[in-house]
């Protein structure tokens, strides 16, 4: 046996031996006076990612330690570690390992994939679109890659960049996992893209026909397109696979209660009840279901039980406010979105709302104009609607020459974009016009909110404002 000419070759000895390699390489090696320490790093790393496979994570993470131990700059033992540490769960440790890896070798795309994933998992999503998206920049031949990619832009609020990511992927690698389609299914939903929504869901029913959450959707597209027999069906489908299932049971009470099956829609909400009393929906639905009966009260009741336990839910109180309105009573309607408002102040429609209602009642007025100047503010889609609202609030004000040129600003906004104008828009104008001493405008007015006919209230106080002007003539 060759002796080592120097006391540093027993460490070499130990190294060969702890790392598994053969002791005859590593003397080969040393007999040609070569010791290359990325060559044993390397080794040691495939042979932990042979672990990690057969999934004996413990071998696996010694060895990839130590390889790093061997060679600092291994971007591989430092990527592969991080990957066992996230398989594990232990997100933090992933982390400190995966940056490590790309702090080396910046453009390696097994670690930005794998902080990608990192990032998804944590729900830190618009990070994940980052890492995968530089992934894609060194290789865009990356089926699975596109597909996160697509993951993480739908959970940013990116539905339409996530369809085109799970697209790509879909047309790089037809045959990926059967959630894959399942979500591209999902997006295409909520991008209002119902047929190819419909298309996908069937696709995942091919291929697992109790795939729970397809049938449920699936259903709410066909209620949505109006094929509620066929909706129905599909949810009674899935009570046949789940009879526990809240979720369906809400959504077939849904399609009942738009149908106006009322008898029906309250069996199957006070089911769905009688599974999960803490479910807002369908105890808020059945309050609907009361209310459309014509018994408010026990609506009410249903209603205010629900804020008991929730004082701030919005959708109920929405739903109350709807209500009070419908039935024309604005004291309690003031109530509730006075809430909604300090709940929500930067939504416009309801700002607007609470200041048109306080304006109907002739009170707090300089509060009710501000409220509308900040609707028209946050929501310009809705202009038109709230300069009516404010000019309402001047003519109750005596200021109606601002109340006109208002008015009349949202006349022409709605005229432009050649969207119809209601009776309650003209009939404010005939108003402002009359306390303008311009009869004729004022009649053309009224006779317009008349022939618009899109509130029978409102039709009949203009239809008594024009035999005025014709007594008075």
């Amino acid at each position: 046996m060759k002796l080592f000419p120097k006391p540093a070759s027993k460490v070499i000895l130990l190294m060969a031996l702890a790392c598994g390699c053969s002791l005859s390489t590593f003397a080969a090696e040393v007999d040609k006076g070569i010791v290359d320490p990325k060559k044993q790093s390397a080794q040691m790393v495939q042979e932990g990612l042979n672990y990690l496979i057969l999934e004996q994570n413990k071998k696996a993470e010694e060895l990839f330690i130590r390889a790093k131990s061997i060679d600092p700059y291994s971007e591989q033992a430092y990527n592969f570690l991080g990957l066992l540490y996230l398989q594990e769960g232990f997100n933090e440790k992933a982390e400190s390992m995966l940056k490590q890896a790309i702090s080396i070798e910046p453009m390696y795309p097994e670690a930005l994939r794998n902080l990608g994933k990192l990032c998804l998992k944590e729900d830190r999503f618009k990070e994940a679109c980052v890492y995968l998206k530089k992934t894609l920049s060194i290789d865009e031949k990356q089926p699975y890659t596109w597909y996160l990619l697509g993951m993480a832009q739908y959970f940013s609020g990116q539905n339409e960049e996530a369809i085109k990511s799970y697209e790509t992927a879909f047309a790089m690698e037809p045959n990926l996992p059967v959630e894959a389609r399942y979500n591209l299914g999902v997006a295409y939903h909520e991008s209002s893209r119902y047929m190819d929504a419909v298309r996908c869901y069937e696709d995942v029913l091919k291929l697992e026909p109790q795939h729970i959450n397809a049938l449920n959707n699936l259903g709410l597209v066909y209620s949505i397109l109006g094929e509620r027999n066929r909706a129905v069906e599909v949810f009674k489908q899935v009570l046949a696979l789940d009879e526990d299932n809240v979720k369906a049971r809400i959504n077939l009470g849904n399609v009942y209660l738009s149908t106006k099956d009322l008898v029906e829609a309250e069996k199957i909400y006070r089911s769905a009840i009688s599974l999960d009393e803490s479910d807002v929906s369908p105890r808020l639905n059945l309050g609907v279901v009361y209310y459309e009966k014509g018994e408010f009260e026990k609506a009410r009741q249903e209603w205010e039980k629900l804020l008991e336990d929730e004082p701030n839910n919005v959708r109920v109180l929405s739903v109350m406010g709807a209500a009070y309105l419908e039935r024309k009573d604005y004291v309690q309607a003031i109530k509730v979105f006075r809430q909604m408002n300090k709940l929500m102040p930067e939504n416009g429609s309801v700002a607007n709302t609470l200041g048109y209602l306080l304006t109907e009642q002739n009170s707090e007025l300089n509060f009710a104009s501000n409220l509308i100047e900040t609707a028209i503010k946050q929501d310009k889609t809705n202009r038109a609607t709230y300069f009516d609202s404010l000019a309402w609030v001047h003519y109750k004000q005596g200021d109606y020459k601002k109340a006109y040129n208002i008015q009349n600003k949202a006349i022409k906004i709605l005229k432009l974009a050649h969207e119809p104008i209601s009776s309650d828009i003209y009939y404010h104008m005939g108003k402002i016009q009359i306390e303008l001493k311009n009869s004729i405008a004022a009649k053309k007015n009224f006779e317009e909110a008349i022939k618009s006919n899109t509130d029978a209230d409102i039709v009949k106080l203009a239809s008594e404002s024009l035999s005025l002007i014709s007594n008075s003539n």
